[in-house]
């Protein structure tokens, strides 16, 4: 239960004050803030949280609710970070100071606390995508909200509906794939993907196994709910399991942006701890983004000469890991892309905020609703579930304008 009494003093809050050190309050990151736009107030932006950070560390602001709420509030989207002239990482404060907020006050708040209990069980993950995957066969799915199970749209669906042999064409003559030699591949279906677009995790695993046989070994979630929203010992607790769970593997591959954008830095969670240490680089050196994946070992799409996309970037796949040519290649091979506005601003999704912050998502959403169908496209594609709702959401609003697919169902 959170408190209005703090713990402790301002020393926990010392490591996020190091982060925003550079920070001068020129404003440049307020035009690149999505939140910012959105509500139009200083704490909003990420200079007003820094301002925050500092005002935490130096005990001028008492850690309480209203102080968390202000924190929470950010996407962690990392545009600001790029506006920077001096690239401060505000993400990583905001991840440093919500763990001291919640060391100080006690605990993170229920919904948070009650998603990361839910992710962290294997069972509870599978009995969810179970469950929802009855609530589609039966359609039931459409009674609950859509924030919380998207319409996802299958390729069979889109190609019915929407598309069909004779606005797609006929194929054009697809060369093998080619095998990544020797590899053992193993695939990471994250939670979103396996509860929520179960579809679309069906065909990332049918292009795995074009290229070769892949190993897909029980696993919990990657951890970044829990680290997120300051439960930092769920989430080191979750990234040794996923260690040990690899550990056969040679590379792991997810189509997940925000999986492969956590696991791929767990060395630096592990800095200081002898034994885990070398586990955590080498497992995060074999991580791979299914689109890096794919460009490395030469998969060939099959190509739909006359069908149309546009590519959003999740954040965590273009800033959190430069990712950006790899996708753009693949869709090219397969159909036309046409380039959207403001490719790399956030959708408003991010985890849960979409829950969180209903109001603020949705207006993030509209613009870039306004965006894709600016372009024309048949569909919005991207790699990440978490984009993937609010995008489906978008196209729900579109009215069938476009459709909205992980780029695994259209390669």
């Amino acid at each position: 239960m959170v408190t209005s009494a703090p713990k402790t003093g301002p020393a926990p809050f010392a490591a996020a004050k190091a982060k925003v050190l550079g920070c001068d309050r020129c404003g440049t990151c307020l035009p690149a803030c999505p939140l910012f736009q959105v509500q139009d107030v200083e704490r909003a932006s990420a200079r007003g949280k820094n301002a925050l950070v500092r005002g935490l560390a130096e005990g001028l602001i008492p850690p309480d609710r209203e102080a968390q709420e202000a924190l929470e509030f950010c996407l962690l989207c990392r545009a600001c970070t790029d506006a920077c002239p001096g690239k401060v990482p505000t993400d990583e404060a905001m991840v440093q100071v919500r763990q001291a907020l919640a060391d100080t006050l006690g605990s993170t708040p229920l919904r948070s606390r009650w998603i990361g209990r839910v992710l962290r069980r294997r069972r509870l993950v599978g009995l969810g995508a179970a469950t929802l995957a009855g609530l589609r066969v039966a359609e039931l799915h459409r009674l609950l909200p859509p924030q919380l199970v998207p319409r996802e749209t299958s390729r069979r669906a889109y190609l019915k509906k929407h598309a069909g042999p004779a606005l797609l064409g006929a194929s054009a003559p697809r060369p093998e794939p080619a095998v990544h030699p020797g590899a053992k591949v193993a695939y990471f279906q994250g939670c979103g993907m396996k509860m929520l677009f179960p579809d679309a995790s069906r065909s990332t695993q049918r292009i795995l196994a074009q290229l070769s046989p892949f190993q897909q070994p029980d696993h919990p979630c990657c951890g970044l709910p829990h680290l997120a929203h300051g439960q930092r010992e769920a989430f080191l607790d979750l990234a040794r399991e996923n260690i040990q769970a690899f550990e056969d593997a040679d590379l792991v591959v997810t189509d997940c942006a925000s999986c492969s954008g956590s696991l791929k830095h767990l060395t630096s969670w592990f800095a200081e701890d002898p034994i885990w240490r070398g586990p955590a680089e080498r497992f995060s050196a074999k991580v791979m983004d299914l689109t890096e994946y794919l460009v490395a070992a030469g998969y060939q799409p099959q190509r739909l000469p006359d069908a149309t996309f546009t590519y959003h970037d999740p954040c965590h796949l273009a800033r959190g890991q430069g990712i950006r040519q790899q996708p753009r290649q693949l869709l090219k091979q397969a159909g036309k892309l046409i380039e959207l506005a403001e490719k790399e601003r956030c959708c408003g999704g991010s985890g849960s905020f979409h829950l969180e912050h209903p109001e603020a998502a949705a207006a993030i959403l509209q613009r870039k609703q306004a965006n894709i169908e600016g372009t024309g496209a048949q569909v919005v594609v991207t790699a990440c579930p978490g984009c993937l709702i609010q995008l489906t959401r978008a196209a729900d609003q579109s009215e069938g304008a476009f459709q909205a697919m992980h780029i695994s169902q259209v390669i």
